[in-house]
């Protein structure tokens, strides 16, 4: 059997790994190649969704408040374009934030 020693370095490393892979998983999405539509309608509808579920994930538990603004890139016929979300948080029991209102665009990339 294995001392707490030895389960606490397995432990601290099996969280290290899951962070790195995490942060690995996060720059594959956060690539315009990995989010290609036919058209930039459909990728509002798909687009939309996704930043707002990051701005939920982002203002879980105690005083976590997500980002104002959220950016992704994504490509419509080889062009790339910008899906942006401005978010505006609200808060009960003084603690607790959660999505007030959001506003969606697309914007063509510079």
């Amino acid at each position: 059997m294995a001392s707490k020693e030895e389960l606490e370095t397995v432990v601290a490393q099996a969280r290290a790994s899951l962070e790195a892979a995490e942060a690995e998983l996060a720059a594959f999405e956060s690539k315009a190649e990995n989010h290609v539509y036919a058209s930039t309608e459909e990728a509002e509808g798909v687009l939309e969704e996704l930043l707002r579920d990051r701005a939920f994930e982002d203002c879980q538990g105690a005083g976590n408040c997500g980002a104002d603004e959220y950016r992704q890139e994504f490509i419509v016929d080889g062009v790339t374009w910008v899906g942006v979300l401005n978010v505006e948080y609200n808060r009960h029991d003084k603690t607790y934030y959660y999505i007030e209102s959001a506003d969606f665009s697309i914007e063509s990339k510079p």
